[in-house]
């Protein structure tokens, strides 16, 4: 065991050696469970023969980090579980496990589509330990050994997020391995492979994803003044919003910023807690005129990305109007994917890119 923590740790510094420093929340965890389905293999010499196993279980934890545009790399160490069911064409007992550990490289593909799902490609390589617990019959005689070789993978799947820091996923898995050594209680030597399909589905969470408070204050004021100065707050009336030093403090502007779902219009629960506090402190301040702007980022057509972050902004202004503002004092801008947040590769999803921020004068 101790051979497969060696190189477990020499794998994961490779890895991570390897990859371009990327910032906090381009980082992601997660874990998963399933479903894994063995090919028939056979174990050499004259204690082998043709061995069968049943559909068993994998499980799956994983670390990883975005570090180019759609392309994800991630270190997975992963476990499956099979009982052995015949040996030679006789009956079998005993299972085998294989406890891996992978540097895998995946990416998301981009659909224009309005559905949020994604899908993605991957393959990994890595180290796996091939372990036989009470396996016979081989020879008469029962294996409890284990070796540590070489494998790798093949992933499709696809993802849905479910918020901004939460991502629900799907995906099938071929796995296998080089041959691994074992030698029988009676000091047979043999040998075999391991080919497995599994089903698997987890959730991934991303460790830098954006809160879901509002943004207000001085550093708020000060980002959001530079796109309400760029264009009037009405399109039928233009009016400039004054700089911040010629404003006394009470009169300062606030921003408040809400997240959407990749690929979604619809305002989150998170969402309406930000509107929420917008509308009470606007409220409390008798500001009636509110500025929408809505964003998008890079993943998806240009063209599409302006039409979402329309959307979004009009779904924040629905939320508004519910709270008792006048439709006609609210104005919305749509900028897609030309005002970043967080600036991106085409192509390249990024949270917290897709937002509304909201300006209340």
């Amino acid at each position: 065991m101790s051979r497969i923590l060696l190189s477990s740790a020499l794998l994961a510094t490779s890895l991570c050696a390897s990859l371009p420093a990327v910032a906090m929340d381009g980082l992601y965890g997660g874990a998963a469970i399933g479903l894994t389905r063995a090919q028939d293999t056979s174990a050499s010499g004259t204690s082998g023969g043709s061995v069968d196993l049943d559909t068993g279980t994998g499980a799956s934890a994983f670390v990883g980090a975005t570090f180019a545009a759609n392309w994800r790399g991630e270190v997975e160490l992963a476990r499956r579980t099979l009982d052995i069911s015949s040996v030679a064409g006789t009956s079998g007992s005993g299972d085998v496990s294989a406890t891996s550990l992978m540097a895998n490289a995946i990416y998301d593909l981009n659909l224009d589509t309005e559905l949020a799902v994604q899908p993605y490609v991957g393959a990994g390589i890595g180290l796996t330990n091939l372990d036989l617990d009470g396996a016979a019959p081989f020879g008469g005689s029962t294996i409890d050994d284990s070796d540590t070789v070489g494998a790798l993978q093949a992933i499709a799947g696809v993802s849905y997020p479910l918020n901004a820091q939460t991502t629900l996923f799907a995906d099938y898995r071929y796995f296998a391995t080089r041959d691994a050594d074992f030698t029988t209680a009676a000091g047979a030597s043999t040998s075999l492979d391991m080919r497995t399909h599994s089903l698997m589905a987890g959730l991934r969470f991303e460790f830098g994803a954006p809160g879901t408070s509002g943004d207000a204050g001085m550093s708020a004021t000060a980002q959001s003044l530079a796109s309400a100065d760029a264009a009037p707050v009405s399109e039928t009336k233009p009016t400039e919003i004054k700089e911040t030093e010629a404003l006394p403090a009470h009169t300062l502007p606030e921003t408040y910023t809400v997240y959407f779902v990749l690929n979604n219009a619809d305002v989150t629960p998170e969402g309406i807690v930000v509107i929420e506090q917008a509308a009470a402190n606007a409220k409390a301040r008798s500001v009636t005129r509110l500025i929408l702007t809505g964003h998008a980022d890079r993943s998806g057509d240009a063209a599409y990305n302006l039409s979402l972050s329309k959307r979004r902004a009009e779904a924040v202004k629905t939320a508004f109007v519910a709270l008792g503002f006048d439709e006609s004092e609210i104005t919305i801008k749509a900028k897609g994917e030309t005002e970043l947040l967080v600036p991106t590769a085409d192509g390249k999803w990024e949270p917290k890119n897709r937002r509304v921020e909201i300006v209340v004068p």
